[in-house]
């Protein structure tokens, strides 16, 4: 539980750290106004973030003194430092490229969660227009979530949009509304939804606690943590971050005033004299699911779409190559494989456990001992590769020190009559 609520607060800093990092496309040398055109392809130890001079990205940061690795059209790959470019979104170095990273299924598994790391940080190499992560999610494990949205937040140097589609799911429900909102543009279909994130962790990490009272208490300590989290998602796109609040905390209310020409969106209870409520989103009782117009209207999300062609459209990139990464799906048909050979085994393990319960003579229950080892030391090597098996490797060990132990026990037995 600790573990979690470090996560919670190392990447809730982190979208502060990496909120104004640019998206770069040309470089100009402040000094010798020479102008490069090209993408970014990694920071290196101790390499700065820089600031977005588009108008339409979070608020910016000072450069400082680093190197950057940049692809460039007119020399190729080169080190540049910040402190000595100027840095301007405008597409004009970038791939006529956009790279889909579907996530459409529950958020449940660490090997596709990596799998998922890795699609953003490699896409991001490639210099295209833009990611886009086509979300279709009922939620899963904050842990897990929480990672994919460290992975969008850090990966400054390319843009990455959701598009909430339509499909089996609905929508970015509970902890897919935190990684729609990681992203710098949120597009959706207009039978999809946006919301509902409760708090979900591991089962046998919140059973860890007896003591029902103070399970409530480190559990609020939680859901207060991941509220704020989602907050700053929602807040560093200029969300209202109130509203994203609303998604984890059912007793939170939220009505829109307007201020001028700003919107406002509140609590009732901070509502002014003279102030007129122009819309209640959220009363107390029920967690916050906004339809996908809804989102739009309270500027959660950016605008309809009925399909990715008319998003791309769009977002001027109706011509790019458009190239799905498979890499989740890749992950998810080797855990399967992984899962087949884990049961494999568990019948093989069965087999040998009747055996053993009749008599045999000592070569024969020598042969039965050592395969079982075999067997758990296959076990062993899975658990280790596949953490989502949920086998507990120490468990493991003791059962093979057993069988060690067996083994020993039985050919000393045998050396001793013979």
């Amino acid at each position: 539980m600790k573990k979690l609520k470090t996560v919670v607060t190392l990447t809730s800093a982190m979208i502060i750290l990496f909120a104004g990092v640019c998206f770069a496309d040309t470089f100009t040398n402040r000094q010798t106004n020479e102008k490069l055109h090209g993408y970014i392809t990694g920071r290196l130890p101790g390499s700065a973030q820089s600031a977005r001079q588009d108008g339409s990205s979070p608020k910016s940061a000072e450069a400082e003194d680093g190197p950057t690795s940049v692809f460039t059209q007119e020399k190729g790959l080169l080190k540049l430092n910040p402190k000595e470019w100027e840095i301007k979104r405008d597409n004009l170095g970038r791939n006529n490229k956009v790279i889909v990273v579907p996530l459409d299924d529950a958020i449940m598994y660490e090997i596709e969660t990596d799998a998922f790391e890795k699609a953003i940080a490699e896409s991001s190499q490639e210099g295209p227009l833009f990611i886009l992560v086509e979300i279709d999610t009922p939620g899963g494990r904050v842990d897990l979530a929480q990672r994919m949205c460290t992975a969008i937040i850090k990966n400054a140097d390319c843009n990455v949009i959701a598009f909430v589609k339509g499909g089996k799911y609905g929508g970015a429900i509970s902890a897919g509304a935190a990684v729609a909102l990681s992203c710098s543009k949120i597009y959706m279909t207009e039978n999809t939804i946006i919301g509902a994130a409760t708090l979900i962790n591991k089962p046998k990490e919140v059973n860890e606690f007896k003591d029902r009272k103070y399970e409530d208490v480190i559990n609020e300590k939680f859901s207060s943590a991941w509220r704020a989290y989602l907050a700053s998602l929602a807040q560093q796109n200029d969300r209202p971050g109130l509203l994203a609040r609303a998604m984890v905390d059912s007793s939170i209310e939220v009505v829109e005033v307007d201020q001028g020409a700003k919107r406002l969106f509140i609590d009732p209870v901070n509502k002014k004299p003279g102030q007129q409520v122009a819309r209640t989103w959220n009363k107390s009782g029920s967690l916050l699911t906004l339809t996908a117009k809804e989102a739009v209207e309270c500027t959660m999300a950016d605008g309809l779409v009925d399909s990715r062609e008319q998003l791309l459209g769009q977002l001027n990139a109706g011509d790019a190559n458009v190239v799905t990464d498979k890499k989740i799906a890749f992950a998810r048909k080797e855990l399967q494989i992984a899962k087949r050979r884990m049961d494999e085994i568990a019948k093989s393990l069965d087999l040998k456990i009747k055996q053993s319960k009749y008599p045999q003579p000592a070569p024969k229950f020598l042969s039965i001992l050592q395969g079982a080892r075999s067997d758990f030391e296959n076990l062993k090597t899975l658990a280790k590769k596949y953490p989502d098996l949920d086998m507990d490797v120490k468990d493991i060990e003791k059962v093979l020190n057993s069988i060690q132990a067996d083994y020993e026990n039985t050919s000393r037995e045998t050396k001793r009559r013979n």
